[in-house]
């Protein structure tokens, strides 16, 4: 079975994404049956991937010529590759794979991961309504939609888009050998942040958080600002230390140092920093929005708070001593185990892929009953 992924970005959480399944994938079909198609300037975000399953593209902005130049790289593989799958990753992915082939009836299954609607981060409301239109309207084009987490697939049910077009693969990451914690000195309690340092991550709200209580914490921040309010130089304080960005073996030595990883995000599609967390046995705090709430729970592995409220995330904050997270962060990690591994999450992808491409898998809108081999 050859498969074929196709992402306009590779960045953040569909780099993570496509590094824990594409070296699986290579091992179940053959090395030479699996290929991502994704920008070149994004390949060095997919780490620890053989570069031989990965295809490039120069990716320009996002506008009609960027469009119509990912089209043409689309175009290209499929008739070089000819793939039995072709998995399109993230929102303009899938726009451009399901206009140029959901309604042709093409030699391959169509499968998009939206990975977070587009329809669910704040905007204007007539913006949330169009995109909401295009997914639905699109939605028959694809034989299956993979929904990353239970809010994802909800959300897809509430804009009128059938059941039985979605399958709910929960995202999950690989396990790895403890990692041995960073240095970290001081009584405070050790509170960790990664992430982009913009609007939707929170990270604004976390400082205001941490301010009043910065006796009794100690903030470590991981990540890059961007444009935008969050991105406004803040009074420089003691107890907040920027490492800027750092590689993922660096994050996972921080992660083992740190008491609790807070996740303060106005809106998220699933929240792989707080899977990460969980993974390295440590108590995690986020919004309770999006896949969050099903990642984090409430009282046992950490703490939800509504996103945009300091006094909360500060309230939380302060409730514990290191023991009272630590107990939590074993609780996560049990979690992490029992519900979010990458071994799940690849068989169950695998599972889907081989119902898809079976002849007697059930008829859908958009596809034909054979694929190539």
């Amino acid at each position: 079975m050859r498969i074929l992924h196709v992402a306009e970005s590779a960045k953040g959480g569909v780099g993570t994404y496509l590094a824990e399944i594409l070296p699986d994938q290579a091992r179940r079909y053959g090395q030479d049956s699996v290929r991502a198609l994704v920008p070149a300037q994004h390949a060095g975000h997919i780490s620890g991937v053989d570069r031989q399953l990965l295809r490039t593209f120069r990716r320009r902005e996002r506008s009609p010529v960027g469009v119509a130049a990912l089209a043409i790289a689309i175009r290209r593989e499929i008739a070089q590759f000819r793939p039995a799958v072709v998995h399109a990753h993230s929102s303009i992915a899938g726009v451009v794979l399901r206009l140029l082939y959901g309604w042709t009836k093409p030699p391959f299954r169509i499968v998009y991961c939206p990975h977070g609607w587009a329809f669910d981060r704040r905007s204007s409301a007539v913006k949330r309504r169009i995109i909401e239109r295009i997914e639905r309207s699109l939605a028959p084009a694809a034989d299956r939609i993979v929904m990353i987490s239970e809010h994802e697939r909800a959300e897809a049910l509430r804009i009128g888009i059938a059941s039985e077009r979605l399958a709910l693969v929960l995202n999950g990451i690989a396990d790895l050998p403890p990692a041995r914690p960073a240095r970290w000195d001081g009584e405070r309690t050790r509170v960790l942040f990664v992430g982009r340092l913009d609007a939707q991550k929170g990270f604004d709200t976390l400082l205001d958080a941490a301010a009043p209580i910065e006796d009794r914490v100690s903030l470590r921040v991981i990540g890059k600002a961007i444009a935008g309010p969050a991105a406004i130089p803040r009074p420089h304080r003691a107890h907040v230390d920027y490492l800027g960005w750092r590689s993922l073996a660096e994050v996972s030595t921080e992660i083992a140092a740190a008491d609790v990883v807070v996740v303060p995000s106005r809106w998220e599609g699933f929240g792989l920093v707080a899977l990460e967390a969980m993974r390295g046995g440590c108590a995690v705090v986020a919004s309770a929005v999006g896949g969050l709430r099903e990642i984090v729970a409430d009282g046992e592995t950490g703490y939800l708070v509504e996103p945009d409220n300091p006094e909360r995330l500060m309230t939380v904050l302060a409730r514990h001593d290191r023991e009272g997270w630590r107990a939590m962060g074993t609780a996560g990690r049990a979690r992490y185990e029992a519900m979010f591994t990458a071994d799940r999450m690849n068989a169950e992808l695998a599972a889907l892929y081989a119902e898809l491409v079976t002849p007697a898998a059930p008829a859908t809108s958009g596809s034909v009953r054979t694929a190539y081999a």
